[in-house]
């Protein structure tokens, strides 16, 4: 197991800048997430750390050794990817292997190491078969024994549950976790799932355009988001924006419409953006309300059930308590918590 670290990591083809500083100390042992819609630059991260890309500028350190000029073999790294990449002509027992007896490992140990991962990730009776007999779930669970059996330094993990249906991809999370759970090893996984970042991640790193948005666990990215993209971002539903500007006890909405407050942000007369997830919405009776708004649809997510309106000129979507299930059209009247509230600077983005 070992620490890893980015220092000021950049990267650029000709004069297109990709990756625009990437700083960042991965601990022993640490789950780390990178998340962020495509493009956004979190894949050539990983393949910087795995040395199929090379780096424009800055250092990656692992184990406090800059490995920027090593070759991929000598990274002492292990990638998951995508597409399973797997040998269609070997049986899972020689995929898994392949890359033991290339580094000279005697059959006694090969053998043992794959019998080991098999045993973890229970595949022990696919050995035998083809990478074409065995169904995505599988095909990846050999992938990842792949990786295991190398015992690495640090292993990669490069969306490698975005071919997978629902189902098979939240099994997949369990086992991934369980993985990570009995090996310790220290972990970057890539994805634009915000769902896997979430469950899966220790800290999780927000990537937009080739920047850091936010680094944190799940829990601070997702109650104190560092801006208004990451707010947007991770949640779903998700969160409602509302523009205008703040007084001293009202927060006036460009619609004409406005909000009472009993402890504004310090930014008065400031044009800004307030954002709300939709459990934080509180659905009471007339008199008690902040506003109301027109039910113009209901959708029901098992146990869970939201509300669509217009409030503002702008779409709220509110999180229905248990026993509340209005019909299109009907009138509800809401409130909301203060200390829920999340102000943006309208022109930045960046939390208040």
């Amino acid at each position: 197991m070992s620490d890893l670290q980015f220092r000021n990591i950049k990267k650029s083809y000709g004069t297109n800048a990709v990756i625009h500083g990437v700083d960042m100390k991965i601990a022993d042992g640490e789950f780390i997430v990178i998340v962020g819609p495509s493009g956004c630059g979190k894949s050539t991260l990983l393949r910087m750390v795995a040395g199929l890309e090379p780096i424009s500028s800055g250092e990656i350190l692992i184990d406090g050794r800059v490995v920027n000029d090593l070759e991929p073999k000598d990274r002492d790294i292990a990638m998951v990817f995508q597409n399973y990449a797997l040998y269609p002509h070997m049986t899972v027992y020689d995929n898994m292997a392949y890359g033991l007896k290339i580094r000279g490992l005697s059959k006694s140990e090969i053998k043992a190491r794959v019998d080991k991962a098999a045993g973890i990730l229970d595949i022990g009776g696919l050995l035998d078969r083809k990478p074409k007999q065995l169904s995505g779930g599988q095909r990846q669970r050999v992938a990842m024994g792949r990786a295991i059996v190398r015992e690495p330094k640090v292993f990669l993990f490069d969306e490698p549950l975005s071919n997978l249906d629902a189902k098979l991809r939240v099994e997949m999370r369990l086992e991934i976790q369980k993985l990570h759970s009995e090996l310790g090893t220290t972990c970057i996984y890539v994805t634009h799932d915000q769902i896997e970042a979430m469950t899966l991640s220790n800290r999780m790193l927000v990537m937009n355009a080739g920047r850091v948005e936010q680094l944190g666990t799940p829990e601070q990215v997702y109650s104190a988001p560092a801006s208004r993209f990451v707010a947007n971002f991770i949640g779903t539903p998700a969160m409602t924006f509302l523009s205008g500007a703040l007084s001293t006890s009202r927060f006036d909405l460009k619609s004409g419409a406005s909000l009472p407050l009993s402890k504004p942000p310090a930014t008065m007369g400031k044009h800004v953006v307030l954002g709300i997830r939709p459990e934080h919405w509180r659905v009471v009776e007339a008199k008690q309300a902040n506003f109301s708004v027109r039910a113009e649809m209901v959708e029901w997510v098992g146990a869970d059930a939201f509300a669509y309106g217009q409030f503002g000129g702008q779409t709220l979507i509110l999180r229905l308590p248990d026993g509340v299930r209005p019909r299109v059209g009907e009138t509800l009247h809401l409130a909301f918590d203060e200390t829920n509230a999340h102000w943006f600077d309208a022109d930045t983005g960046v939390r208040l």
